[in-house]
């Protein structure tokens, strides 16, 4: 069995979000406190430097050099899969003293880093499982991107982080179900959270109403993606193509469409927060799309267009500025 380890993690909310993510694959939870951690969580476990640097680390950190997770190998028994502090990433000791460092490929246009406990997620699940994938795709990979609904929202900091990820992993638009009221017209406390979650300061991704009653168009191929889905796995299902919707529902408020297909987030443990199972999805699909061809072209920063097969009214659009966190 593998470990989870968070080092120099500051924020209790991060740290109690990395412990579920561990949770998500049946390992252990483990922190190296410098930023004073315990003092706010009491009951985590830690883990001293001489006892994390005496086992074999994986990194996961964009540190020059590092492999995608995409291609790398299963973490191997006993071995600490580490991730970093919030802004400063893994230290330096622990990444000279890594077996293997990897880093999860971000194609995004603004922001290219995940949450941390985002990140483990998705570091884990290929490290520890994910295997009999699906082929990515051949190049011009935008020609294939699916389009993303967020359905069914109950948290508005999980809705926040989970658009992050979006960017982070290069869609340009993201329709929401907002039928909670989570991110369309908050008290301005929970919207300043929420944009702070979704790092709006760095983020140019548009997010639109799905409205009361979304329903696919006609022709329309959509992919629901959840823990408790009947479906195959992710990793062995296709989520990609024109006129594809992926659909990832928050809990079980959300109605599938008749002929809708499923995709099930297979672990091991505890199905883990929304965010989650979200940067999970999303880092799946992008490794299906594959990388953008050597030399090729970013889209245009406005203006941003794809084949999406969602209707939504541009006008009602929420574009998320910089100015909105000048204050946070």
């Amino acid at each position: 069995m593998v470990r989870l380890v968070g080092d120099g993690v500051e924020n209790p909310a991060n740290a109690a979000a990395l412990i579920e993510a561990a949770r998500m694959f049946a390992v252990p939870c483990g922190f190296r406190d410098s930023r004073g951690l315990a003092g706010q969580l009491p009951d985590i476990s830690t883990v001293d430097t001489d006892g994390l640097l005496g086992q074999r680390i994986v990194a996961v950190d964009n540190a020059p050099g590092a492999e995608s997770v995409y291609r790398t190998a299963p973490a191997p028994p006993g071995a600490s899969v580490v991730v970093g502090n919030e802004r400063r990433g893994i230290r330096p000791d622990v990444l000279r003293a890594a077996a293997r460092t990897v880093h999860i490929p971000m194609p995004g246009r603004g922001v290219n880093t995940l949450n941390v406990a985002t990140a483990a997620a998705v570091a884990l699940y290929y490290l520890l499982d994910a295997h009999g994938r699906r082929q990515a795709r051949a190049p011009r990979p935008e020609s294939h991107r699916p389009a993303l609904l967020l359905a069914a929202l109950r948290d508005h900091v999980e809705a926040g982080s989970s658009l992050r990820s979006a960017a982070a992993f290069g869609w340009p638009v993201v329709t929401v179900d907002d039928r909670e009221k989570v991110w369309f017209g908050t008290p301005r406390p929970v919207r300043t959270e929420a944009r702070a979650a979704a790092r709006s300061h760095r983020n140019p991704l548009r997010v639109a109403p799905a409205g009361d009653a979304w329903s696919p168009p006609p022709g329309t191929r959509v992919v629901v993606c959840g823990p408790d889905v009947d479906g195959p796995p992710l990793h062995r299902t296709e989520l990609t193509g024109p006129g594809t919707v992926l659909v990832v529902p928050d809990g079980d408020g959300w109605s599938a469409p008749p002929d809708a297909e499923f995709a099930r987030v297979a672990v091991p443990g505890e199905p883990g927060r929304y965010r989650l199972l979200t940067g999970i999805v999303l880092a799946e699909a992008a490794r299906q799309l594959g990388p953008r061809p050597a030399g090729a072209a970013r889209p245009p920063r406005r203006g941003l267009s794809y084949g999406s097969a969602l209707a939504h009214s541009a006008p009602e659009a929420d574009l998320v500025l910089p100015w909105e966190l000048l204050e946070y």
